[in-house]
């Protein structure tokens, strides 16, 4: 009996629900669209609550309001949803999963009908415990909240708004918001030809345009907000390094302009040894494309050009970099032999493969060097002796100074045969005096390598071996 009770009971609250929900959607046709607002203020939060039903007439009838609503509000811009109350209701710690698919939604169309005032306060409350929230509802509340960014921030951020942006204080959401950001600032517009930007993935750059690419005049203001919450935030240098770096190089100008200066500003002091950091900086250069398991749309494409200069320079002021094996093969021999090297990257590889040479553990020089050596001596069989682009001279003598640093402390690479001596005696005779100096290096640093070798053999042999290949004229080069 009790239990008939209590079903019944439950039947009569739901056809008490379905009653009153009738009653709404007959006051709701019946409204004039100048009294609508009002009217949704109420009604929108209490319809999509009654979500949580397990009714199906009660959620029939909810549909069916909610349907009426869309229709009503579409095409009128100007009627203003309840955005805060949308918020409260889907931020209930029981909330069921339906309450807050819907929710979701008009939150969405809530914040395009907001006034500035409300915009602000609430963006940086969607962002905190935004880690925790469903993962299909990570991107959107992302995109909320980088667009009021760009709507809101794109000059400045005042103390009252930077205040509640520092209250994100959970490590997760900032490295989540963090990642968004960095992807905003990768996304460029691109032509139909491709599938996504340098530097992201197809599934990245989905997440940051949503249902479709971002105009250049938006995509300006949403990258300049950024850039000013990101500042207001004052968070640690490792932290903001990589969007800075990717926005000073930006095809527009004010964002170069912003990211530069923050980079001096904010992130001058940032530790380049960061291991966190040096590995965001290496999948920037290189992405992911090449690697195995991981799905087609989630694959990150290399930068471009111009941002992978910026990269590598510096790669060459840090000592992880240089012992960040396979990143800092790769790196290297995307520079020297990538689909779309420059002969300014071409320098900097080798200039990085040079600090690499010198800073690198043995450990790591054991397993990069021999074959860095073969795309090093790769390189030089294709660079004209008589070129005359300044940056591929540079590469060419950073390649010289290579050899003579890995000879140094690799001796064991070059001790069994004499190809590299021939080579660079080869060097000494028809490359131009630009060169000379830094072959003459080399073949030194050379000799050391051969030096067990020549006592145990007698450096007189090895003397009248180079005479018979007609190597005299270089003999004074070598330090026995």
């Amino acid at each position: 009996m009790a239990e008939t009770s209590s079903s019944s009971s439950a039947t009569k609250s739901d056809e008490e629900k379905v009653e009153m929900l009738d009653r709404l959607l007959t006051r709701l046709a019946l409204c004039d669209d100048s009294k609508l607002q009002p009217l949704l203020s109420k009604l929108l939060p209490f319809t999509v609550s009654s979500l949580s039903s397990n009714s199906s007439a009660v959620r029939n009838k909810v549909l069916e309001i909610l349907s009426h609503v869309n229709k009503r509000v579409k095409h009128q811009p100007e009627i203003a949803l309840p955005l805060s109350e949308l918020w409260n209701i889907y931020s209930e710690a029981n909330a069921a999963s339906m309450v807050r698919n819907f929710c979701i939604l008009y939150i969405e169309m809530a914040m395009d009908r907001a006034d500035t005032k409300e915009k602000e306060n609430l963006a940086a409350t969607l962002l905190s415990g935004v880690s925790k929230l469903p993962l299909q509802h990570h991107e959107i509340i992302l995109r909320l909240a980088t667009k009021v960014m760009g709507e809101c921030h794109s000059s400045g951020v005042n103390d009252e708004v930077a205040a509640k942006y520092k209250m994100i204080c959970y490590s997760q959401d900032r490295k989540l918001f963090l990642e968004f950001c960095l992807h905003t600032i990768l996304y460029q517009q691109t032509s139909q030809s491709r599938e996504c930007p340098p530097g992201l993935s197809i599934a990245q750059t989905h997440r940051v345009t949503g249902k479709q690419p971002l105009k250049s005049d938006i995509l300006l203001t949403r990258k300049l907000g950024i850039l000013n919450v990101i500042e207001a935030m004052e968070l640690a240098p490792e932290l903001v390094y990589p969007l800075y770096v990717a926005a000073s190089v930006d095809c527009q100008e004010p964002v170069v302009k912003r990211g530069e200066e923050l980079l001096k500003k904010k992130a001058a002091g940032a530790n380049l040894d960061d291991s966190d950091l040096i590995n965001t900086l290496f999948l920037l250069f290189n992405g992911t494309a090449g690697a195995q398991n991981v799905a087609p749309e989630s694959r990150v494409t290399p930068a471009n050009p111009a941002l992978k200069a910026k990269l590598v320079s510096i790669f060459c002021r840090s000592i992880t970099a240089a012992n960040s094996f396979p990143s800092t093969l790769q790196c290297i021999f995307g520079c020297i032999y990538g689909s779309d090297t420059t002969s300014r990257l071409k320098q900097l590889g080798m200039e990085f493969t040079v600090w690499v040479f010198k800073h690198s553990k043995i450990d790591q020089l054991k397993l990069m060097g021999p074959v860095i050596l073969s795309g090093i001596l790769k390189s030089l069989d294709t660079v004209s002796s008589s070129e005359s682009d300044v940056t591929l001279r540079d590469s060419k003598t950073f390649a010289y100074q290579a050899i003579g640093l890995l000879s140094q402390r690799m001796p064991q690479l070059f001790r069994d045969k004499i190809d590299m001596a021939v080579r660079l005696f080869d060097a000494l005779k028809v490359e131009t005096q630009h060169f000379r100096l830094s072959i003459q290096e080399a073949t030194n640093s050379l000799a050391t390598a051969y030096k067990d070798v020549l006592i145990w053999h007698g450096s007189w042999l090895f003397v009248v071996f180079l005479k018979e290949l007609g190597y005299s004229d270089c003999l004074y080069c070598i330090v026995l």
